[in-house]
């Protein structure tokens, strides 16, 4: 089933389906947010989709045609697109379910601004020492100036919650992006160009995925969030 040229499509699949099936139950109603998810979805991918498509270009990583459908777009195959979508959608689940059923989350609020300070400060470092590492230092800037904006000028009083969902949500991409990086699997779907990022993995995974994924459904709460406190915040009377 694994050496199949649909193998990425199933891995979108195996990623969403549980989330979606389960968007309808009433207590959390997450298919009720959809109107805030999406366009969130749709703008964050946007930015993503267009650093792809350049370091796809450039040679900073590819894709294996051998479990590609054949199927692209701005030289982006069709599981590529779809990860934009079913990552973000499983993710913002995973938030909203653990602010549903434990909405006290004292200790990630109470760290929140510490575990921010540490993630821009190291991601400086790491940006800045690796600076001719394409993959490294974009990732880690980036990020580094998101998580800043976040906390200094936006002031986001949801990262103590993001930061609980992400590290519930790391369970789930150890196991689609270990194989999506070779494991269980006789070639990677996605490879990496060893010149372009520090060469630590963990298991197959390039370490900078851990941290390109925290941007990715970072910028994806955050407008998740705007986009909430527009169109459904309660009018007054």
């Amino acid at each position: 089933m694994l050496d199949t040229p649909y193998l990425y499509l199933f891995l979108n699949l195996a990623t969403i389906s549980i989330p979606l099936l389960r968007s309808f139950e009433p207590r959390v109603d997450f298919a009720g947010k959809w109107k805030a998810l999406f366009p969130a979805i749709i703008v964050v991918g946007v930015f993503f989709i267009t650093w792809d498509s350049i370091f796809t270009q450039k040679g900073v990583w590819g894709f294996n045609d051998r479990y590609l459908t054949g199927i692209e777009l701005m030289h982006l195959p069709l599981g590529e697109w779809l990860f934009f979508i079913t990552v973000p959608y499983a993710c913002v689940f995973i938030y909203e379910v653990l602010n549903y059923f434990w909405p006290k989350n004292t200790w990630f609020n109470d760290k929140s601004e510490n575990i921010s300070l540490i993630l821009i400060s190291v991601s400086i470092v790491i940006g800045i020492y690796y600076h001719d590492l394409s993959y490294t230092f974009w990732t880690f800037i980036f990020l580094a100036t998101f998580i800043a904006y976040m906390h200094y000028f936006a002031k986001a009083e949801w990262l103590g919650n993001f930061y609980r969902a992400y590290l519930v949500a790391l369970i789930g991409f150890f196991a689609i992006n270990g194989v999506l990086t070779g494991t269980g699997i006789e070639e990677e779907v996605v490879w990496y160009n060893e010149r372009q990022f520090i060469g630590l993995r963990i298991g197959t995974i390039p370490f900078e995925d851990i941290f390109y994924g925290m941007l990715l459904i970072m910028m994806n709460v955050w407008l998740f969030e705007a986009f909430k406190e527009k169109w459904y915040r309660p009018k007054s009377k």
